[in-house]
């Protein structure tokens, strides 16, 4: 009897919700639809297939719907929605009186177009592994190492002598099951949105799921292959209204448009398309594991995640080295086909040659019977005679023509073996092209297992590009997400950050350059200034040596005070060595102060001077002599005219006043007035003044 063990879950037993990625791939590549992949979904163990992640123990787990009941409602509702748009267009092409490009039938009209097909996977490796460890009896799986050295758990099917395991392969179809009722579940078509206007809009009125096929069997990752009749209707416009058509993108945008109330780009509309699908699977395959394992409904199992915006360590496609070489590899097959096909070919026009040679035979042997016989070459039917026949009759002819006997042997044998080398030629050549065919089919399989690889090497490029983007924190439009679609202009826009990222670059390096040559310029200026400050510096020594000279000159004795010197220094004169330097460590307002302290003093002195001798030239020698009467003998009183501008009196006053107490007029007025006596005396004066100053700076240079 078979016993079921599996773990269940108690209201007490913690679950950690497992981040879970889905995805929906949509494709209509061809007219085949799903014929075209088949074989593919299928897995017959006795096919060599090129997917190698088959655990073809587990294909038992798989299910199929291929019956003869979905493909005729396949039939039946492609003819409902279809059935009008052909009778009109056949209709259309009638009246315009071109019947020969009439439909005739549904049937017709779709076997041209390309067929949708779809893949819904649930999970991946890890999250299935997880799931298993934690529904699974630990005895009822096995971990298995992958090529590229990761792990993965797989069901213990058989035991060490290859007789099956009832227990773990009913453990195994509990948990299997679980996710074959999501996936169908997921795309029924009866799955959609209830508007608010009370009407429901089903995913199966524009995208019909008619066969499909569950695989749990590749390596964890569960998935279903369907396929999708497809149903939408065109916008219109001017030169065409809108009509039915089965494009994929149209059915999509139909479907957003019903259900939303607004139209979109085919692109939105995919990515509206699959993000509803998406979250709505993993909400099915929870409510599965829920009813299955009887966990509580407040328990979380699983939570939705995109696989590109956190799952980083994820490995997918070749490496480079491997892309080249595969790349070589099918540049290599693609030579190979070309010369089987030049083989191909050149066998081909033997073999048209070989078939004109007995054309040719068959002429001749035709001319040669309708020659001897006097008949043509053909049956009371009126079909033409074998060679053989003709051959026969030729020679029924030279039986009664005894002269021409011995020639027309000779030409039905020669004929004969003519035919009969042809036919051997011919089917050596068939037998090659037999063996052509088979190589040719060899090298497709190859090629598109290389057509997977470059499928592989794209999503290797979604991943690089995101996490182009991650590192430099960028966003692509309005942070849609990169997809194998999407990845050429993903590629282009980083091309442009990069360009732009270069360009930004380029015009720092050009400022940094600017202000190295304006650092340049200043340290010239600086350089110039350096010079002026120098020049200046040399104007003030200058200068000061010339206050100092100054100094010395007028008071010799002058000593710099005590508290401008250092301890260990005395004040010493300016007319001394010591007492120049020490006049020359002051600064210059200093020495200007002094200079004109000394300059003052000998004006006073000169001053002081030139009024003792004003007095002596202003002093009478006789007090009684009256003052004499001067005149110039220059100045004519009849000259004199008014003056143009006004008189100030105030301004004149302060001029007389000025020209009174100022010492030189006063002594260039006493000179005037000056006697002969009064001249001589003051002369003697200044003799003795210039004599004793003469003697007093002589006393000094000693």
């Amino acid at each position: 009897m078979l016993q079921l063990k599996c773990k269940t879950m108690n209201a007490g037993d913690e679950i950690m919700a497992l981040k879970c990625t889905v995805t929906t791939d949509l494709q209509a590549k061809d007219t085949n639809g799903y014929s075209g992949i088949q074989k593919h979904v299928e897995h017959d163990q006795s096919i060599n297939h090129s997917n190698k992640d088959i655990v073809f123990s587990e294909t038992q787990f798989n299910v199929y719907d291929e019956s003869t009941a979905t493909r005729q409602a396949i039939d039946d509702w492609n003819e409902q929605h279809f059935h009008n748009y052909v009778e009109q267009h056949d209709q259309h092409q009638r009246e315009k009186g071109h019947a020969e490009r009439q439909y005739g039938s549904v049937k017709n009209f779709l076997k041209r177009k390309k067929k949708a097909t779809a893949v819904l996977t649930i999970g991946n490796m890890e999250v299935q592994s997880q799931l298993m460890k934690e529904f699974c009896p630990a005895s009822s799986y096995v971990e298995e190492k992958l090529p590229d050295g990761t792990t993965h758990l797989v069901f213990k099917l058989k035991d060490e002598h290859e007789q099956p395991i009832k227990n773990n392969i009913a453990v195994a179809k509990r948990f299997y099951d679980c996710f074959n009722r999501a996936l169908i579940t997921a795309t029924n078509n009866n799955v959609g949105w209830n508007l608010k206007s009370g009407k429901r809009v089903n995913i199966g009125d524009y995208l019909h799921r008619g066969r499909y096929a569950t695989n749990n069997d590749e390596m964890g990752i569960s998935h279903i292959h369907y396929e999708i009749a497809t149903f939408g209707m065109t916008r219109g416009g001017k030169k065409r209204p809108a009509h039915a058509t089965n494009s994929l993108n149209q059915a999509l945008v139909s479907l957003h448009h019903a259900v939303t109330g607004q139209y979109c780009s085919g692109r939105a509309a995919t990515k509206w398309y699959r993000a509803s699908i998406d979250k709505f699977a993993l909400k099915c395959l929870e409510t599965e594991l829920h009813k299955t394992y009887k966990v509580p409904q407040n328990k979380k199992i699983l939570e939705f995640e995109r696989k590109t915006e956190t799952d980083k360590s994820l490995q997918t496609g070749l490496s480079m080295e491997q892309l080249k070489a595969q790349h070589q590899e099918i540049a290599e097959h693609k030579e190979a086909i070309q010369s089987l096909q030049k083989q191909t070919n050149d066998l081909t026009n033997q073999n048209n040659n070989v078939k004109h040679q007995v054309e040719t035979v068959t002429k001749n042997l035709k001319a040669i019977y309708e020659a001897t016989t006097g008949h043509q070459a053909v049956d009371k039917d009126g079909n033409d005679l074998t060679p053989l026949e003709m051959a026969n009759g030729i020679t029924h002819a030279a039986r009664a023509s005894q002269s021409n006997k011995e020639q027309a042997d000779k030409d039905m044998v020669a004929t004969q073996e003519k035919e009969k080398a042809a036919k051997q030629q011919q089917e050596q050549q068939e037998q090659l092209l037999n063996q052509q065919r088979q190589q040719l089919q060899t090298l497709q399989n190859q090629i598109n297992d290389a057509d997977e690889q470059l499928k592989q090497r794209k999503l290797q490029r979604v991943k690089e590009a995101q996490q182009e983007f991650d590192r430099n924190n960028l966003m692509y439009g309005d942070n849609e997400p990169i997809t194998a679609d999407n990845i050429n202009d993903v590629e282009a826009s980083i091309d442009q950050w990069r360009n732009d990222q270069r360009q930004q670059w380029q015009t720092d390096q050009t400022k940094h350059t600017k202000l190295i040559n304006d650092n340049k310029d200043l340290q010239t200026q600086n350089d110039q200034l350096t010079t002026s400050n120098q020049a200046i510096q040399d104007n003030i020594n200058s200068y000061k040596n010339q206050l100092v000279d100054s100094i010395a000159q007028n008071d010799p004795s002058h000593q710099v005070e005590q508290s401008l010197l250092n301890n260990n220094e005395r004040p010493q004169p300016v007319n001394t060595d010591p007492g120049r330097q020490q006049h020359l460590k002051q600064n210059i307002k200093y020495l200007i102060k002094v200079a004109a302290k000394a300059l003052q003093k000998v004006k006073e002195e000169a001053l002081k001077f030139v009024d003792q001798i004003t007095k002596t030239l202003t002093t009478p020698t006789n007090p009684n002599q009256p003052k004499p009467n001067l005149k110039s003998r220059y100045l004519d009183p009849s000259t004199i005219q008014a003056s143009k501008h006004p008189f100030d009196y105030q301004r004149e006053k302060q001029l007389m006043n000025k020209l009174n107490n100022d010492p030189i007029l006063k002594l260039q007025k006493a000179i005037l007035f000056a006697n002969q006596k009064q001249s001589q005396k003051a002369t003697q004066q200044i003799t003795n003044a210039m004599n004793k100053r003469l003697n007093k700076d002589d006393e000094r240079q000693f």
